[in-house]
């Protein structure tokens, strides 16, 4: 009779083993176990989702709570609990709590916009472990029962400012290299067409002429219109009279973005020959948006072709990796000139 008996409870481990109690959390605020928070979403408020599997032991609790600590333990005075279970009937759940919830419980200083550093919390889920399986006799310690390890992060801190390396030309668009990046961050490139009174309005081939050939100048108005003959704009005027000064001014802001790593920052449908004035910024993850980089100034430039490009540039390859324009197109008629000038030889 001992080996049957033997054999009982070689087969009882297994099923003793499978008695413990399991959380699943899951959450649709992250794609990763860390759920960034900004000061800008500080009280928004965070949803996990929990499935318990197993079971509880006699008179235990399975606590839900946020920690600056560590998980596998009875929550602490200074942990902010977030629900406790002590059924074995409730197997799903949801837990809710902001990051300015946390702060308030967890933290010195204790509000979002006096907390000026970065700061992680831990999701929790914590019972007492089973010390007799067949009875479900409650131990005096605690396990960690929870995962995914999911991390509540604070992070008020905008990115450092970004520098722009080089604006190189295209037509109808400017590339855009943004350097001192962090990774996991979005680049955001704003352009601004530069506007003068001699260029007018960026792509208005009409803009000007009322001044060139306008009715104005024949029309009754300016004969015997009192506005325009004692008009101090117009007659006194220095920029009006003499033109000689332009009256700079910029066109709507105009924003493209790309995720760190992607190569530069593509700005497209832009108008030739019109400047525009560049500026970087950056977002991280939390969505704070740093300072803008310094201004520099780029010139959309018409493409002609490979060949009328190389003759436009007294055939020398403009651009490569530090210019501001033509290097693909240079780089690829010498190619072909290469290609042709080996086919000559051979055939001669």
């Amino acid at each position: 009779m001992r080996l049957p008996f033997v054999a009982l409870l070689l087969f009882a481990l297994p099923v003793a083993a499978q008695t413990g109690t399991a959380v699943q959390f899951t959450t649709t605020a992250s794609t990763t176990t860390t759920v960034v928070s900004s000061r800008a979403n500080c009280a928004t408020p965070r949803r996990f989702n929990w499935n318990r599997t197993g079971s509880l032991c006699n008179g235990g609790t399975l606590y839900f709570y946020v920690t600056s600590g560590s998980c596998g333990s009875q929550p602490a005075t200074t942990d902010l609990v977030l629900d406790t279970v002590t059924v074995n009937s409730a197997t799903t759940g949801s837990v809710n709590f902001s990051v300015s919830e946390v702060l308030a419980k967890l933290a010195t200083p204790t509000t979002c916009d006096s907390q000026q550093k970065e700061i992680t919390f831990k999701l929790c889920a914590s019972t007492p472990t089973i010390s007799d399986s067949f009875n479900l006799t409650c131990s005096s310690t605690y396990s960690n029962v929870g995962s995914p390890a999911y991390e509540v992060k604070y992070d008020p801190e905008p990115p450092a400012t970004p520098s722009i390396g080089k604006v190189i030309a295209r037509d109808s668009a400017l590339s855009v290299q943004v350097d001192n990046v962090e990774t996991d961050s979005n680049v955001i490139v704003e352009l601004n067409a530069i506007l003068t009174a001699d260029a007018g309005v960026p792509g208005d081939d009409d803009a000007g002429m009322d001044e060139d050939a306008g009715t104005d100048d024949a029309g009754a108005d300016v004969d015997a219109g009192a506005d325009l003959d004692a008009g101090a704009d117009v007659d006194a005027g220095a920029e009006a009279d003499a033109g000689t000064t332009p009256v700079e001014g910029e066109g709507p802001t105009l924003r493209f973005n790309k995720a760190a790593g992607e190569g530069n920052v593509l700005a497209t449908g832009l108008i030739n020959g019109v400047t525009y004035r560049v500026r970087a910024r950056v977002e991280d993850e939390a969505g704070n948006v740093s300072a803008a980089s310094a201004e520099v100034q780029g010139t959309p430039v018409k493409s002609n072709g490979l060949f009328d490009a190389y003759k436009n540039a007294n055939g020398q390859e403009q651009g490569g990796c530090a210019a501001t324009g033509g290097g693909v197109a240079g780089g690829a008629v010498l190619a072909a000139l290469g290609i042709w000038l080996s086919s000559r030889r051979k055939v001669s």
